[in-house]
């Protein structure tokens, strides 16, 4: 062995007895160890008594978020979860491959810092025979702030990004807020971090669908999107027009069209118009196969806006229960449609009728415990004020025309000619069961402060069109008989002809269900059907408009903190000061 060789035996070998002394002498609870206090550097006490750091929000979530790390830093004696003698943990790297997929999901890694934090992992695994690991003041901070995008992650996951269902007063379907704290214990101790924010993820059908579809448009946008169809172009079958190509190269992109994008044939065959008819049928436009304006507009939509409408009932999904139970009634606002979900599967879906955008229907969830047939219908005091009484003062035979009668506050019926119109307050307005009634042969109650509910109508003309907002916020039903024989299936003797005699009878009969069922009025623009087809429809109500300015607000406060954070680490060990509360944040100068 030369000379040379051997001083390099003697330098490995000193180099590995140094290291196995560093190790020895900073093992946790001994001094310069992580999570305590020596010479080398500070604690995650420290790191926590410094106050909020950059990476956390100052809203009513960040703050609860921060208490939760801090307890959770308290239960275990500040001894460090994501890091072990200055070197990054399995822990750590689940944690950062978990938050690196948040993407899938409709959610940007960069709001909560990832690639700042996946950076600096890498950084600190590079070295000579030994990783070469964070300094101990840098350590104990990134610990902390470890602990926090945990925390911060899976309450995302849970209840919506920053909590912002809790902000909208329009959406009431709400879950059980999750034990975040018992969740981090338990995912660190077993060894599952990963695993654990995996499953908070909502593993509905709707959801996981709609979650590929999202897959599928960006990968459209990577590849160009597609190019407008000329505004102008009216198109019915037969016609010939130039833009035929350019309509058939847009409708393939989005596979509504199979066929072969010919530049030469100009002429609006059938196949291109059952591609036109399928594309009006996931907008929720009249599919007779012609193109005109409404037709266009849809196709125009650029593929970015599309992206972001699918992210948007992404978060909406994640506001719902994890578990919305075996069976279930799902109403979905926008898109005019009920569907009954029964151990996964769809037994029966019916086109419905919803409020109008003065009276919206309301979102909410509530149980069904009994159907009434024959329904009378009381009329809500506000529709006695606004038509009731205009047409009784128009037509003083309208109450009997309408097949309605009065009732004192005792309950008895009275002579609509004994009512005083200048103290209608004292009185209840109600029309008789039957055919004309305006709640149909049939309601479905599942009480609730509202007042809303499923029913039966006499207009079933409105369920020919394709925009079906024209009830005072009750759901209108196009098939009643068959949801009827759907929730009494379990009780004997309730045949589809006992059901149609109950419904034409002529005295209200109410029936208890012997299982009450979920019912769920939501409201996505943006829903992948029961059939697997992605559906999409206009903002009804505003609701989208709204919650993109909110979301838009709650997202711009999350990249100005993963700015500010990320400008912390210029160097290897550098410590991570707690930001200047009264320092003003400047969105046009932030660093990314």
């Amino acid at each position: 062995m030369t000379r040379a060789r051997v001083s390099a035996v003697f330098v490995t070998i000193a180099l590995l007895c140094a290291a196995c002394d560093r190790q020895e002498k900073h093992r946790p609870g001994q001094p310069g160890a992580v999570g305590t206090s020596g010479s080398n550097g500070a604690s995650v006490s420290d790191a926590l008594d410094a106050g909020m750091p950059a990476f956390a929000g100052r809203d009513a979530h960040g703050i609860r978020v921060w208490k939760l790390t801090r307890q959770f830093y308290q239960n275990r004696e500040d001894a460090p979860a994501w890091i072990e003698n200055g070197k990054p943990t399995r822990q750590m790297d689940e944690l950062l491959a978990a938050v690196q997929a948040a993407d899938r999901e409709g959610l940007d890694p960069e709001l909560y810092s990832v690639p700042t934090l996946v950076a600096r992992r890498q950084e600190a695994g590079r070295g000579f025979l030994m990783a070469k690991g964070f300094a101990a003041a840098e350590a104990s901070q990134l610990d902390v702030w470890l602990t926090y995008l945990y925390l911060s992650y899976a309450s995302d996951l849970t209840t919506g990004l920053a909590n912002l269902p809790h902000a909208d007063p329009d959406w009431k379907i709400r879950d059980k807020n999750a034990d975040l704290f018992t969740l981090l214990r338990t995912s660190l101790d077993q060894h599952r971090v990963g695993r654990s924010l995996q499953e908070l993820v909502p593993r509905h059908a709707q959801y996981t669908g709609l979650r590929d579809a999202l897959t599928r448009y960006r990968q459209i946008a990577q590849q160009g999107g597609w190019a407008a169809v000329p505004s102008g172009l009216k198109l019915k079958p037969g016609q010939s027009n130039a833009a035929v190509p350019a309509l058939a190269k847009r409708l393939a992109i989005t596979g509504d069209y199979t066929g072969a994008a010919n530049d030469q044939d100009q002429t609006y065959g059938s196949d291109l118009q059952e591609a036109v008819k399928r594309f009006q049928r996931r907008h929720g436009l009249e599919p007779d196969g012609a193109v005109g304006r409404a037709v266009i507009a849809a196709l125009n939509v650029p593929v970015n806006d599309r992206i972001n409408q699918i992210a948007l009932n992404l978060e909406r999904w994640r506001w719902l229960p994890r578990e919305l139970g075996d069976r279930y009634v799902l109403v979905n606002i926008p898109e005019y449609r009920l569907e009954v979900w029964d151990a996964g599967r769809v037994p029966l879906s019916m086109r419905v009728v919803v409020g109008k955008k003065d009276t919206p229907t309301p979102i909410f969830t509530d149980d069904m415990t009994y159907i009434v047939f024959a329904p009378y219908w009381n009329v809500p005091s506000d529709i006695v004020q606004k038509e009731t009484l205009p047409s009784v003062m128009r037509d003083p035979a309208f109450l009997q025309r309408t097949n309605m009668e009065v009732l004192d506050k005792r309950g008895n019926v009275v002579e609509p000619s004994s009512v005083d119109l200048d103290n209608p307050a004292g009185y209840r307005f109600r029309q008789r069961p039957g055919s004309s009634n305006s709640l149909g042969l049939v309601k479905f109650m599942f009480p609730n402060s509202y007042n809303v509910y499923l029913h039966d109508t006499p207009a079933d003309s409105l369920f020919a069109r394709a925009t079906r907002s024209f009830s005072h916020g009750c759901v209108r039903l196009e098939e009643p008989a068959r949801l009827a024989e759907y929730v009494l299936a379990d009780q004997p003797g309730w045949t589809a002809e006992k059901i149609d005699a109950a419904m034409h009878a002529p005295e209200e009969h109410s029936v208890k269900l012997r299982r009450a069922l979920p019912v769920y009025l939501g409201y996505w623009t943006a829903r992948v059907a029961a059939d697997g087809i992605l559906q999409f429809r206009d903002d009804l109500y505003g609701i989208d408009a709204r919650q993109r300015a909110m979301l838009g607000e709650a997202l711009e406060k999350m990249r100005v903190r993963a700015a500010q954070a990320a400008t912390l680490f210029g160097t290897t060990g550098r410590s991570l000061p707690a930001a200047d509360r009264n320092q003003p944040v400047s969105i046009a100068s932030r660093q990314h």
